[in-house]
């Protein structure tokens, strides 16, 4: 079964205020869409920051490959069971 993945408009701003470099911008919206793909195995519970399921990642940046880049998506099932809200986002970057 494939889910619809929807960024709700928050979170939406929230990563533009972010200055990704472009390619690591990209590599965020494609990963968090595979979401829509086995979201169940994808997905943990987390208590903290924010109490749901969560989707983390770390991305190297291509340019300064010193520089990670970590991000934490709070995601929702919608009533439908078909469809999930990027609900919240958190970003991080570590050099060195």
């Amino acid at each position: 079964m494939s889910f619809k993945v929807v960024w709700t408009g928050p979170t939406h701003r929230a990563v533009g205020t972010w200055e990704l470099p472009d390619t690591v911008f990209v590599e965020v919206r494609l990963r968090v869409n595979e979401l829509a793909h086995q979201p169940a195995g994808r997905l943990v519970r987390i208590r903290t920051p924010f109490d749901g399921m969560a989707f983390g990642f770390e991305l190297i940046d291509p340019v300064n490959r010193l520089c990670v880049h970590q991000f934490l998506f709070q995601v929702l099932y919608s009533q439908d069971e078909e469809t999930l809200f990027v609900a919240y986002g958190m970003y991080g970057r570590r050099i060195g």
